[in-house]
């Protein structure tokens, strides 16, 4: 195999680490090739395959359709007549899956109508569920399978409410008073000085009269749904059906209410019927029926989640790493077999994962971009088919600049509030000023230490990769647990700050950044409380603290404090998902020069090249919000202004 048939492989390889969403649920091949190189590392899919509801939760980028994917196969192991590949999970267990990407089916909300999303949600599973058996089973088996269920009349219903609704009488019975008048024999006259009339007794009757009235309306009751499907599993001799519901977090807030509002109802099933949630972190909401740890339980995959297994991150890292070869080898292998992994990297192979690792913090997308970008850079070399330091370090700079594209153009478009950014250099130059305090030689200073109340105020940071979260107890030296971050490793780079690799070049008071953050609590607190700053220290006061003084000093300085104006928090423009705030920010930082196709966005934000295509040319086109030009046949994306 020559050098350009070598790195062909590898770009394919590196390529669907980016990203699963590519793989098609109707090609058991596909999926039977993620089941080959799929990385269970922290041992997620046992916890996803337990007869309990559950919800995943992770950044993007995390493996959360990877993971979905791979358990729906494993669900396929134990039905499917195209697979004979035994499940090591389930054993003799039987269990049918089904698979629904909430980011497809997105017209069920068109109408804001419960029943008529529950009506359009479930009419949309069966057929998907519909689909999916043929898929699952060989012709002639599946001609077997539907002779066999067509006798059953839980069939016939499901078949019949799919075409024409469920047909639901009521019988409605009132009583109605019907008024008479009747005229009594007499007439009387009289004449007076005040009036002059004629008078007829009249005399008023009353009968009640029964009315009966037919109402009929058609739709579809999820309770009869969820027994149907009960007595399949039942007569079918399953044990279990799973459905796996991915991109939660695509749908937009109302949706996400509505789709929660069904969801509780499917809920706690008590017919063996169970559902997995894919969700992104921080940006779901299952409102308040629904209670976590009772209705639905977690399956993290961020950072934080297994550095605190591992007791800590020094020794998350080196597990990490072990991570990150593990998911290089297997791709390897399933991509390119003639490409052995120790010919893959220069002889700093070790250096390079332990790089590769620091930038991606746990995050498969972000190793698949640095590889790529890496390889890109080798290509450049013409001489060697190998990646070299300096390759990856060319790779850790691009993907970074990609991540901060998409926040930068964010704020730009005014749909991430501007003081993010402000808050993002204050949290930088803390970092470079405590990195000069030893004039010897420097010092690390790529992580810190926030108060836990200030939690949030990390979240778009955290989800655009400019910081991630480490740890939420971490001890300080001088007392008192904090949430641990660490700034990006590609942004340590740029700006020349060391990366902290031992716990005693974190944990120091000085790394407790809150005094730092605390001028950004105005636009966080829901009470506009007073607070008072001292203009020497920068220290901050809270208003009980100095309430007492008439003439309010700093504790430390003496210096008079000066009152902070409590800012609103700034409105943004249009209220969008985490995805679409993503797409915008990263065409809103794009030249003419610099356009990308919806393939190349896909790519780097982590969504289908549809989902880019469809947000475009449906919304930001049409808001004149982005430009679009056409080359080759394929439109290209850039800013406006």
């Amino acid at each position: 195999m020559n050098n350009i048939e070598k790195i062909q492989k590898l770009r394919v390889a590196f390529q669907s680490i980016l990203r699963a969403d590519y793989i098609s649920i109707d090609d058991i091949r596909q999926l039977a090739q993620l089941d080959d190189y799929y990385v269970d590392y922290f041992n997620n899919v046992p916890k996803v395959l337990q007869d309990q509801d559950s919800y995943i939760s992770g950044r993007r980028g995390t493996g959360k359709t990877s993971l979905l994917m791979r358990c729906y196969y494993e669900c396929l192991k134990t039905v499917s007549t195209k697979i004979s590949k035994e499940s090591l999970i389930f054993n003799d267990k039987r269990v049918l899956p089904l698979y629904i990407d909430l980011s497809q089916c997105k017209d069920i909300f068109e109408r804001e109508d419960e029943k008529n999303i529950e009506h359009n949600f479930i009419k949309y599973l069966v057929k998907e569920l519909k689909e999916q058996l043929e898929i699952m089973f060989e012709q002639s088996k599946m001609k077997i399978f539907k002779e066999d269920t067509s006798k059953m009349p839980e069939f016939d219903f499901i078949a019949r409410a799919l075409m024409e609704g469920i047909t639901v009488k009521r019988e409605i019975m009132t009583q109605e008073l019907t008024q008479k008048e009747c005229a009594k024999d007499g007439i009387a006259a009289g004449i007076a000085k005040e009036k002059t009339g004629v008078s007829v007794n009249l005399e008023e009757e009353y009968e009640t009269e029964v009315v009966k009235s037919i109402s009929e309306t058609t739709n579809f009751n999820v309770l009869e749904l969820l027994s149907a499907l009960g007595a399949i599993r039942r007569k079918s001799k399953l044990d279990a059906i799973y459905v796996f519901v991915d991109e939660f977090s695509d749908l937009s807030e109302n949706e996400q209410k509505e789709f929660s509002a069904l969801l509780k109802k499917l809920l706690g099933s008590k017919n063996n019927i169970f559902f997995k949630v894919g969700t992104i972190t921080d940006r779901f909401e299952f409102g308040e029926k629904i209670i976590i740890g009772r209705d639905i339980f977690p399956i993290f995959l961020d950072l934080n989640d297994f550095v605190e297994k591992y007791g800590g991150i020094v020794t998350a890292l080196k597990q990490l790493e072990e991570f990150t070869t593990s998911l290089v080898k297997k791709r390897l292998e399933s991509y390119c077999p003639e490409v052995a992994y120790h010919t893959l990297f220069d002889e700093k192979g070790n250096d390079i994962i332990a790089r590769i690792t620091r930038e991606a913090m746990g995050v498969p997308r972000t190793i698949g971009m640095i590889l790529q970008n890496a390889l890109i850079q080798t290509e450049l070399n013409g001489k060697r088919s190998y990646i070299t330091i300096s390759d990856i370090n060319v790779g850790i700079q691009e993907t970074r600049k990609i991540y901060f594209s998409q926040f930068q153009g964010a704020v730009k478009k005014r749909v991430i509030p501007g003081f993010y950014m402000d808050m993002w250099n204050s949290i930088l130059n803390r970092a470079l000023s405590e990195k000069s305090k030893n004039k010897k030689e420097l010092r690390p200073s790529s992580h810190f230490m926030l108060d836990p109340l200030r939690r949030k105020y990390m979240n778009i940071f955290c989800e655009n990769f400019l910081v991630h979260l480490l740890e939420e107890s971490r001890a300080s030296k001088y007392g008192g647990n904090y949430l641990l971050f660490s700034i990006d490793y590609g942004i340590c780079i740029e700006n020349n700050i060391l990366f902290a690799e031992e716990k005693n070049e974190f944990t120091a008071a000085r790394f407790i950044y809150d005094n730092t953050i605390a001028q950004y609590d105005c636009y966080f607190v829901e009470e506009q409380l007073k607070s008072y700053k001292c203009p020497v220290c920068e220290r901050i006061y809270k208003e009980e603290e100095v309430a007492q003084a008439k003439v309010k000093r700093c504790f430390d300085c003496d210096e008079k404090l000066i009152e902070i104006v409590h800012r609103d928090v700034p409105m943004t423009e249009g209220n969008y998902t985490e995805v679409e705030v993503k797409i915008l920010g990263l065409i809103g930082s794009l030249s003419e020069k610099e356009a990308m196709s919806a393939t190349e966005i896909g790519d780097a934000i982590g969504c289908t090249w549809q989902k880019v295509s469809n947000w475009c040319s449906k919304v930001l086109g049409k808001q004149e919000l982005i430009n679009v030009k056409k080359i080759g046949g394929k439109n290209y994306y850039f800013d406006r202004e």
